[in-house]
């Protein structure tokens, strides 16, 4: 049995106790090395999310440019969405076996070509074929991210890293617009393309010669053991194990899990309505209500927000390892993982900000009134996210690549479809009745979640343990 496997037993079985890290073992590491890595891969999953949204607040100048509809510029974004969060299920099965580390190498270099495609590209095709590379190439820090982190600490010191990556995750398109629009008034919507090459080029010579492999099978230590030259170059195999056609299906069975199909339906929810339902509509409410050009726009669309995430972070990651660790001195060293929903009330939130920001835009208030109702989803947006990614890994570590996935899956696939039917409800029923229906949506799929603080471990019983053998 793996360190990984004796710490995830010892979240369910109470009173053991995690043995000491194999030599090697990440878990093991310096404190410093292990944030200097959650820091790197964070800055991965910001411009992964970032890069795409930069053009959020130039759908008009793109439509114009390139003799399109402003919807049909505005597939630029979701199509990329749409990619980075399906690709990760043809990946997986390859980072459990090679490692973590190859895949950010190959995949950004990849996402640096799509990025240089779509700059260079005079037609619409031309951007949006380079709009689906970048998104695949983008897709890895999103899908193996979260299990990069639990191959770096444990579950009593999960909390704070895990809300470091989570806020990443977040705060991309939202501080996208502001970065987007700056560029775009001043030199051209294809700069935001070129810059996003740009800064992910300097990431990933960064990463070439810093950025150690994590996973840790708990044979072989001698992998950690080689020169630093030839542990650069090398992509042999970590775990010795024959990849199969059932692999790339794993991350779907995960969703018969109640602990993880339940969160991850909150979060892609409570995430689409707290952050890309105001990217989406905030060009035009900038624009038709407030006169706001580009620039004006992105403050709009991305200050609020970061803001309001920020201020939720604050008030997360570190607190749910205090929450979870209080709860294990008081429990012979039984780390419960649904102690980490305790700040589930704080989600709501999400919702109080969205339908106030409805009514604001409905009764022409002042442009403050509606920022800060956005600030105020934000910071619910930002406490989902860090409680299902931390909740959800906690319950079942050895399958946290699978549950990465299933967790940037589900928020993809509920944010890709937004822009096709979030102006056309507000047109239809009103910006207050629309964002208020969006609002309890999004409250409703809060009540289950808060099911699982009394439930939620005799569920995971119930329903078994995931090993290998079960999810094949």
């Amino acid at each position: 049995m793996t360190t990984s496997s004796i710490e995830e037993k010892g979240t369910v079985e109470e009173g053991i106790q995690p043995l000491p890290p194999q030599e090697g073992d990440p878990l093991g590491w310096p404190r410093w090395k292990k944030f200097y890595i959650v820091t790197l891969l964070s800055a991965f999953a910001l411009m992964a999310q970032l890069s795409p949204a930069m053009l959020n607040p130039s759908f008009v100048a793109v439509a114009k440019d390139l003799q399109v509809t402003v919807e049909e510029a505005s597939y630029s974004t979701t199509i990329y969405m749409l990619f980075a969060g399906v690709f990760p299920l043809l990946i997986t099965p390859f980072s459990n076996t090679y490692g973590r580390r190859p895949l950010y190498l190959i995949f950004t270099t990849l996402s640096i070509v799509g990025f240089v495609i779509s700059s260079a590209s005079p037609s619409w095709g031309g951007l949006i074929a380079g709009r689906v590379l970048s998104g695949i190439g983008c897709s890895i820090p999103l899908g193996i991210g979260a299990a990069t982190i639990c191959d770096l600490f444990p579950q009593s010191a999960r909390g704070l890293p895990m809300g470091v990556y989570a806020w990443a995750t977040t705060n991309g398109p939202h501080i996208a617009p502001i970065v987007g629009g700056y560029i775009s008034q001043r030199y051209g919507w294809r700069w935001c393309n070129w810059v996003s090459a740009i800064v992910l080029a300097g990431l990933l010579i960064l990463a070439f010669f810093t950025f150690p492999e994590t996973l840790f099978s708990g044979e072989g230590g001698d992998r950690v053991q080689r020169p630093l030259l030839k542990s650069l170059f090398r992509f042999d195999k970590v775990n010795d194990r024959q990849i199969g056609v059932r692999d790339f299906v794993r991350p779907l069975k995960m969703m018969r899990y109640a602990a993880i199909t339940l969160p991850c339906l909150m979060y892609g929810v409570n995430l689409t309505y707290g952050s890309p339902l105001f990217a989406v509509t905030g060009s035009l409410i900038g624009a038709r209500f407030y006169g706001f050009n580009l620039e004006q726009t992105g403050l709009f669309l991305g200050l609020p927000l970061t803001i309001g995430c920020i201020l939720g972070e604050l008030s997360a990651g570190w607190v749910s390892d205090l929450i979870i660790n209080a709860y294990a001195k008081r429990h012979n060293g039984y780390r419960k993982p649904e102690t980490r929903l305790y700040l589930l009330p704080l989600v709501l939130l999400t919702s109080i900000g969205i339908a106030t920001f409805g009514y604001s835009i409905q009764e022409r208030t002042p442009w403050i009134e509606a920022a800060v109702c956005m600030g105020v989803a934000g910071f619910g947006t930002q406490i989902a996210t860090t409680v299902t990614y931390t909740y959800c890994c906690d319950s079942y570590k050895p399958e946290s690549s699978e549950v990465s996935v299933v967790i940037n899956l589900i928020k993809s696939l509920f944010a890709f479809n937004i822009g096709f039917y979030a102006l056309p409800t507000a047109d239809t029923m009103g910006f207050t009745a629309g964002f208020s229906l969006f609002a309890g949506i999004s409250a409703a799929t809060v009540i289950p979640v808060v099911a699982l603080i009394f439930y939620g471990e005799s569920i995971r019983r119930a329903q078994g343990t995931p090993r290998s053998e079960d999810v094949l």
